[in-house]
């Protein structure tokens, strides 16, 4: 079950309005708006006389029955797949007089249908669903990518992009948005999917370049692992065989991102060979086209209203390709993720793997600046995983796991030695002894 929808508000007044609706997993759509009145329900028609179960369909329906409202509140005819899309109305360019009479804040939301203890809600309950959703009753827990970023005006400064405090990536687990160029890291990512402007994020491994990407785009995002053995058809599709001799074609991510308007996330992007990765001109330039040339019957593809390509990659990975010059211009915006400590601390890290860490990481940098290759530095990834073992097997059991997945050999001794005093007792990798 998928709820989304907007809300807009008027500030001459106090009455703020919200559009919802919601898809259940029957294939049926409900409406609801909320003002200053009770809620209002409309339940539309089935989208199939069988109902589906398909993501695709079942946003297909909410997107229908809101596009009227959405129109209506921004008198804009033209877009089709914008209600998850971080859009706000900016009224900064209107006279004074203009700007009371016709100012608006709008704001998208995409939520899966959870009650506030966290279990699914039954899909015939879609009606609870919306009332639960207007009077505000649904739990922030229950998200997975609430959009509501708002334009603040600043003196002397571009306006900055905001949103909201925490998003909720496709496993469950909490993003804490970061200070981006004076932005909102989440929400800047979406305008840029909005602007059609792809961005690459580049840092070591762990320190959450996945993270950031899925907070910003949850279920909708098609993600691609890169690999050196990679091939044109892991990204455009291929013909593949049936249980009856035959072959039937099918579409790759790329090329279904691109029919879909989805957000493509290609991690990795270095190890694939340049060869491979020539097939991304003509999609992310002014053409935004796609040829499959293993399907010479099939028309161009067209990149459909909402795609948008982002890539990941390690800079200092083993057996890593540099970008071309013609990707990296096209991955126009380059964001360098590393670990925030102190977001590390806020979603629950213990303060002594956190001492860990810093001491760490200043040892890498005294190395580096004495011309050494740095030290290891556990990252977001390896604090959380810490964190999730203390509580299971305790904190020295959890400390033992950081030495452990130190990578580098000659690193481990230092590593050691920095958890072992920290920790007040010595720290060694995990290693099975005798019976017990």
């Amino acid at each position: 079950m998928f709820l989304i929808g907007f809300k807009v508000q008027d500030p001459s007044s106090a009455e703020q309005k919200t559009y919802v609706a919601v898809a259940t997993s029957t294939g049926y759509c409900h409406t609801a708006s909320q003002g200053a009145g009770r809620p209002v329900y409309r339940r539309a028609n089935s989208i199939g006389e069988t109902g589906t179960t398909n993501a695709a369909d079942l946003v297909k329906a909410p997107w229908t029955a809101l596009q009227a409202k959405w129109n209506e509140k921004t008198n804009k005819k033209d877009y089709t797949r914008v209600l998850i899309q971080p859009i706000v109305i900016d009224d900064s360019g209107l006279s004074e007089q203009d700007a009371k009479d016709s100012r608006k804040t709008i704001e998208y939301f995409e939520v899966e249908a959870r009650n506030p203890s966290g279990a699914h809600v039954r899909a015939d309950a879609p009606r609870k669903i919306g009332q639960m959703f207007v009077k505000k009753q649904l739990s922030q827990g229950t998200q997975t990518s609430a959009v509501a970023p708002r334009v603040q005006a600043a003196e002397k400064r571009d306006a900055m992009i905001t949103g909201e405090r925490e998003y909720y990536r496709p496993n469950g687990q909490v993003y804490r948005p970061r200070d981006l160029g004076g932005h909102h890291d989440v929400a800047t990512l979406k305008h840029l999917r909005t602007a059609k402007i792809p961005a690459r994020l580049y840092g070591l491994p762990g320190t959450g370049k996945t993270a950031l990407a899925e907070a910003a785009f949850g279920r909708d995002l098609i993600t691609v692992n890169g690999h050196g053995d990679m091939t044109v058809s892991h990204f455009v599709g291929s013909y593949l065989p049936q249980n009856d001799g035959t072959f039937k074609w099918s579409d790759g991510p790329l090329t279904r991102a691109m029919k879909e308007g989805r957000p493509l996330f290609v991690d990795e992007i270095t190890r694939i060979p340049s060869e491979v990765l020539a097939v991304l001109y003509s999609v992310l330039d002014g053409r935004g086209t796609l040829s499959l040339d293993d399907k010479p019957d099939a028309p161009v593809v067209q990149a459909a209203q909402g795609f948008y390509a982002l890539c990941g990659y390690n800079p200092e990975g083993i057996g890593v390709r540099q970008l071309d010059d013609a990707l990296v211009s096209r991955f126009a915006v380059p964001v360098e993720v590393t670990t925030d400590l102190d977001a590390a601390k806020a979603l629950g890290v213990p303060q002594k793997f956190i001492k860990v860490a810093e001491n760490l990481r200043t040892k890498d940098a005294e190395d580096r600046k004495e011309g050494g290759a740095g030290v290891w530095v556990p990252q977001m990834r390896e604090l959380l995983l810490a964190s999730k073992v203390a509580q299971t097997a305790g904190v020295m059991f959890a400390a033992s796991v950081i030495v452990g997945q130190c990578p580098r050999q000659e690193d481990v001794a230092t590593v050691t030695d920095v958890a072992s005093k920290i920790f007040g007792a010595t720290v060694k990798p995990l290693t099975l002894g005798g019976q017990v």
